[in-house]
């Protein structure tokens, strides 16, 4: 699979919360009374997410997040950076960006001004979450290639699609992608 850019979604996809991890939809973290004040103790990273990000990136290729919050872009993009500058990793994105958090089509846009932003077509891009209507059909339905991270809290219909492409981790992606 030849791809210059990759999307990936943030919470549920590069990070999870440590006490329920993909058992539970990740952003009951942020309102919890026990976890709302220091969320970022309360969070890791997904399994080897640091080093297949290190190795697609020394792939060549252009690795953006993509990430659903409720609030403004400007507070959304400070909020997602500092948990990506917690877990080290802001150094292997080119790109975060934020869409609104009620809008499951919110995604789709972002993706699209990044691609137009950087030349690359659709078909040079992939979109990786944990999310099958925020993540998974947001891109499809733009016509962007899209893997499902495996889990059993987002709901996905009655008859999955015949072309849907599930991995259980981000690692999944390196021998994936050329």
């Amino acid at each position: 699979m030849k791809k210059k850019i990759i999307f990936f979604d943030g919470d549920g996809t590069l990070w999870y919360p440590s006490a329920t991890k993909r058992a539970q939809k990740p952003h009951w973290i942020y309102s919890d009374a026990t976890t709302k004040e220091n969320t970022l103790a309360h969070l890791e990273l997904t399994p080897g997410t640091k080093q297949a990000l290190e190795r697609l990136q020394a792939k060549g290729l252009k690795l953006a997040v993509i990430s659903a919050n409720p609030h403004d872009e400007e507070v959304a993009i400070r909020e997602i950076t500092g948990r990506t500058d917690h877990f080290g990793i802001t150094e292997l994105f080119d790109d975060i960006r934020a869409s609104a958090g009620d809008d499951p089509q919110g995604k789709s846009a972002l993706m699209l001004s990044v691609l137009k932003r950087y030349g690359f077509t659709k078909d040079e891009a992939l979109m990786i979450g944990d999310s099958y209507t925020y993540d998974y059909l947001a891109a499809k339905n733009v016509g962007i290639d899209a893997f499902f991270i495996e889990n059993t809290v987002s709901t996905l219909p009655e008859v999955p699609p015949s072309d849907l492409r599930t991995v259980r981790e981000v690692i999944d992606l390196v021998d994936i992608i050329e």
